[in-house]
């Protein structure tokens, strides 16, 4: 009989299937040559512990990463990641379909680059409009549990399996009771998505902007004056606080004539271009060395930074005493 495609197979094939999904492009690594040392037997394990739904998530390893501010990421193993792979294949196709189209963020064919080049056309667009742009104070912190496996439960709720592994990878972990998703789980940029397409439902039908767009927990609305972007900013604000448990971050909740262009996902952006801010062009220049240049010279910095790549290169690995 074929497993229902519409439920969470949780059988050693489908296991295994995540497990080649997962370990697809990865660097080889310690932790993951020890998973799959005993691979067979280790995979096994796992399926009948879904099945049984006697699997208990592990704890995280935390690292901190410091660029314009600070990020708490939390690993999970090797076992629990292929456990996410499972769950992200099953849940992908249910959710994906019904997310805005202005939503860039971890989806298939969209990213950074093509939400710039968006947000471009959108200014040249508009550019008699105003815009609302701003951010989430500490999102992923502050993502209301129960709140999620509501959501979840809209559209997997007939499915028992998949709704108790879901409860259990999002109990693995929290920042206060019931508040709090990993950054570093794969899964957790899937249930951003799923968690903020309830504002973008609200922006589109209810605030009704000329143009919307979303990476992650940044976004930017377009509106006719600047009055309306006031009241949309407001009423948006109100929403994310009493139905969404969340703030909007005080720092970037700016509204400006489009035609001044904005700071948008780590870029200076206006009608005719995109161009790496200056603290990210900072980083870049002091990262620089022979084996980043390639990756770093596909970014859009500005021209003056990148006509001085290359004599930042001779700075750092040539002794210019000898040569003069």
């Amino acid at each position: 009989m074929t497993p229902d495609k519409d439920y969470l197979r949780v059988d050693y094939r489908a296991v295994y299937a995540a497990w080649l999904a997962f370990r697809k492009g990865k660097h080889p690594s310690l932790t993951i040559d020890r998973f799959a040392y005993n691979l067979e037997a280790d995979l096994a394990q796992l399926a009948d512990e879904l099945a049984r739904r006697t699997y208990k998530h592990g704890g995280y390893q935390k690292i901190i990463v410091r660029e314009k501010k600070r990020r708490d990421l939390a690993v999970a193993s090797v076992r629990d990641r292929v456990v996410h792979r499972l769950m992200y294949d099953y849940l992908l196709p249910k959710f994906d379909p019904s997310f805005d189209p202005d939503v860039w963020s971890c989806r298939k064919d969209k990213g950074l680059h093509k939400c710039l080049v968006r947000t471009q056309q959108l200014l040249q667009k508009h550019q008699t409009d105003y815009v609302w742009r701003a951010d989430i104070t500490k999102f992923f912190d502050f993502v209301d549990q129960r709140l999620l496996l509501d959501c979840l439960s809209r559209r997997v709720g007939r499915d028992t399996t998949a709704m108790w592994l879901c409860r259990e990878v999002i109990d693995s972990y929290s920042v206060q009771p019931g508040r709090g998703i990993p950054i570093g789980n794969l899964t957790s940029q899937l249930f951003a998505n799923i968690y903020l397409h309830e504002f973008d439902r609200f922006v589109r039908h209810k605030l009704k902007p000329r143009a919307y767009v979303r990476y992650g927990d940044d976004f930017i609305l377009f509106y006719s004056t600047r009055r309306q972007t006031y009241d949309a900013r407001d009423i948006a604000a109100a929403f994310l606080a009493d139905h969404m448990k969340l703030t909007v971050n005080s720092k970037n909740n700016i509204v400006l004539a489009a035609s001044r262009g904005l700071k948008f996902l780590g870029h200076s952006v206006t009608a005719d271009s995109a161009e790496v801010d200056v603290y990210t062009t900072k980083r870049v220049l002091q990262r620089l060395d022979w084996h980043n240049t390639s990756s770093y010279r596909a970014l859009p910095l500005a021209k003056t930074a990148r006509d001085g790549l290359d004599w930042i290169l001779l700075e750092k690995h040539v002794d210019i005493d000898y040569l003069i």
